[in-house]
């Protein structure tokens, strides 16, 4: 009798190869879609939706999350920043229920198809923070093997004029190539994307400050070589 009612119950999915085994696999599947937890806004209550990033090689670094609701265009939405170790940041907005109510990337907002599909969503986030990921995970490992420049104390008591001259001449010279490479940086960074803006701006920064550092010591160089003449 057990066999019948197993049968019958197979009869339909069964024709099409299935079988009990692959039903019961789809079943689980089901039971195992990510959903949000509005009452656990927080890394904890993400843990799902960050294993999707570990897993598709997009590890995280921090999770901002403070689980508190605040009212935007009528709905109660809590907001969590993501963090990703390559430096892009992903906003996710959610509304009471555990629907989005708003993705933004780098500070873009995301056109999300799948709003209410939260599998599909994510699916669809994780392909937008890959496509960055390139061009973000470059500009950090330049930021990382670049050099600072290392101005050497001069000892004007205890180094002669041609020698203070010839330490100053490698310190200038150190200075236009840190002043090349972050030129080039920020050139890259510039046409690579308009996403990395922020990324641009800190190179402008420091690349301001090494062009003055470079003009004082110019100055300092030039001054040098007047006195031994």
């Amino acid at each position: 009798m057990a066999g019948t009612l197993l049968s019958r119950k197979c009869r339909g999915d069964c024709a099409t190869g299935l079988g009990q085994r692959g039903i019961y696999e789809i079943r689980k599947r089901r039971l195992i879609m990510i959903h949000i937890d509005f009452e656990k806004f927080n890394k904890l209550g993400l843990k799902a939706i960050l294993e999707k990033f570990e897993k598709a090689s997009l590890p995280v670094a921090d999770v901002e999350a403070d689980n508190k609701a605040k009212r935007e265009s009528g709905f109660q939405v809590k907001t969590a920043i993501i963090n990703f170790e390559s430096g892009q940041k992903l906003l996710v907005k959610a509304k009471a229920g555990g629907s989005i109510f708003q993705v933004k990337l780098n500070n873009k907002v995301l056109a999300i198809k799948h709003v209410e599909d939260l599998d599909k969503a994510i699916q669809e986030v994780v392909e937008y923070v890959k496509e960055n990921e390139k061009n973000y995970q470059k500009q950090r490992d330049k930021q990382l093997a670049r050099q600072k420049v290392n101005v050497p104390k001069i000892k004007a008591a205890n180094a002669s004029v041609s020698e203070q001259i010839a330490q100053f001449q490698a310190t200038l010279d150190e200075t236009k190539t840190a002043d090349e490479e972050l030129s080039t940086q920020v050139t890259d960074a510039e046409s690579a994307n308009a996403e990395t803006n922020g990324a641009v701006t800190a190179l402008e920064t420091e690349l301001i400050g090494l062009v003055a550092n470079g003009e004082a010591l110019q100055n300092e160089y030039d001054q040098l070589k007047e006195v031994a003449a």
